[in-house]
């Protein structure tokens, strides 16, 4: 496990850091009290009051002033990335990447996203309307431990973009990055009032949700927790943007690029050891391409080695407990007649890469998220069987389609029921700055990057004013029937 909790005699919460990989000691934190917690907030709150009325272009500055220090930096992000979940450095860099792109692309868009946005006035010529986007205030940032750097780095960067001053709470099992990503910040900005990083458990990120002193919520992680939190939101009215889990499916059609497909699958399923809410969960593959298909991904995933050694491509898994909980979803499919196919041995945390076949609806592996290094592949006898099997699930996150034809790949996009689709190629969509991402279903609600993205941290107000000063409206007490006679004639004109 990458951290342990330890309760000192004197009450103090400790976390207790070590590298999954080769379970080295990195040290210890103290957690936040719960009244730490208050003051922390209380804090934010005094810095919002005045951030909140800042130009975009200062906070367009400020985060590229935070943008530039990170990339001077990459190496010691890439290590502290690596020590505290066990990635490889590829994968450390490329979340780095990604988180980096992000903030590049929201300094673009914010000026012309968050400025005020003139509307048409339709029947009332004489009055003039603008909607002028607000920031909450106070914006709380609870990330997991999956991708502690992006899943912290982009939801605060858009809550700062949009004027709200920021917390963030890391997962307890990937608490240093985000300590990192403090340092930096206050040291490129000058500006450290304005973002904070709270340490600890569940109990630190639930007093964050109901606390009075928080306006709005960012929650990644399981559909079990982001459902609670939601709840919490709801009775205190408060918004939530939950990016949750997913059962992501691929399809592949018969007149697919099988190479590129299966090397996709492969690299989709395994890559963060599975550690991925996008990641290819289940394939469904048409008859006539199945064998095929197959022959060609277990020649691909025996190239990989998982062996915990840092020439490795694959790391292991961060939390023991997934560990239990791969392992349960495989043992109930192979209760179930599904063949597995593990290329390479157990070796604790570091799981080999498992290719899982014969497997239908009845087994967990196919409708729960796993969140390892599993790739179950199925074969279906059509394009409609296979959309059907797809759509059977109470996940929507995002899909893969694998096509010789893009214009086919875009009938099959407009079928899933899902909030992102990829045509020929895999995860692709969430490193795409540009484009909206977030679940339908049980995968979530709100929705974070694009200008979607900065508009979910910001708050819509209507203003109205007059072009031409009247001494009253003609709708105002005192309408006489020549007036009412003069408005019907006007509506049977303009709507008739």
């Amino acid at each position: 496990m990458s951290a342990t909790i330890a309760t000192l005699p004197s009450g103090q919460v400790r976390l207790k850091c070590y590298n999954p990989r080769s379970g080295e000691s990195l040290g210890e934190l103290e957690c936040h009290s719960l009244e730490a917690v208050d003051q922390v907030l209380e804090n934010l709150r005094q810095a919002a009051a005045g951030y909140n009325r800042s130009a975009i272009s200062e906070r367009v500055r400020l985060v590229r002033r935070f943008r530039k220090a990170l990339a001077q930096r990459l190496d010691d992000l890439i290590a502290t990335i690596c020590a505290e979940t066990g990635k490889t450095q590829p994968e450390a860099l490329l979340e780095i990447f990604g988180a980096l792109e992000l903030m590049r692309y929201g300094e673009r868009i914010a000026g012309r996203t968050l400025r005020r946005e003139y509307r048409p006035s339709g029947a009332l010529l004489h009055k003039r309307g603008y909607v002028d986007y607000r920031p909450y205030g106070v914006a709380v940032i609870i990330a997991p431990w999956n991708y502690p750097f992006v899943l912290v780095v982009g939801p605060v960067v858009e809550a700062l973009l949009a004027g709200n001053a920021v917390v963030a709470k890391p997962s307890e099992y990937t608490s240093l990055s985000a300590l990192l990503l403090k340092e930096i910040f206050d040291a490129a900005t000058g500006r450290p009032e304005l973002f904070s990083i709270v340490l600890g458990a569940g109990a630190v990120g639930q007093h964050l949700v109901s606390s009075p002193l928080s306006d709005i919520i960012c929650f990644t992680g399981s559909s079990k927790v982001g459902a609670a939190v939601g709840q919490a939101c709801a009775a205190r009215l408060k918004p939530a943007i939950l990016e949750l889990g997913g059962k992501d499916p691929m399809i592949v059609l018969d007149d697919a690029n099988l190479s590129r497909a299966a090397k996709a699958a492969v690299w989709g399923g395994f890559t963060n050891a599975g550690q991925t809410c996008v990641a290819v969960e289940r394939v469904y593959v048409l008859d006539s391409v199945y064998d095929r298909f197959l022959h060609m991904v277990r020649a691909e995933a025996q190239k990989l080695t998982a062996d915990g050694q840092p020439s490795a491509v694959m790391g292991p898994v961060t939390v023991d407990s997934q560990v239990d909980r791969i392992k349960g979803h495989l043992r109930d499919a192979e209760s179930k007649g599904a063949r597995i196919e593990r290329f390479g041995s157990d070796n604790g945390r570091q799981l080999p890469p498992a290719v899982i076949t014969n497997v239908d609806h009845s087994m967990t592996i196919m409708t729960e998220e796993t969140f390892g290094p599993e790739l179950a592949i199925m074969s279906v006898a059509s394009e409609e069987d296979a959309i059907r099997q797809a759509n059977d699930s109470r996940f929507g996150l995002s899909a893969y389609i694998f096509t010789g034809s893009e214009r086919r790949g875009r009938r099959v996009a407009r079928q899933l029921a899902c909030g992102s689709v990829a045509i020929n190629d895999v995860i692709v969509q969430f490193g795409m700055a540009s484009l909206p991402f977030g679940g339908w279903r049980n995968s979530g609600l709100g929705r974070l990057h694009g200008r979607e993205g900065l508009l979910s941290f910001s708050q819509q107000q209507a203003v109205v004013g007059s072009r031409v000063a009247l001494p009253a409206e003609l709708w105002w007490y005192g309408m006489g029937a020549r007036s009412r006679g003069w408005m019907q004639r006007c509506m049977r004109w303009w709507y008739g």
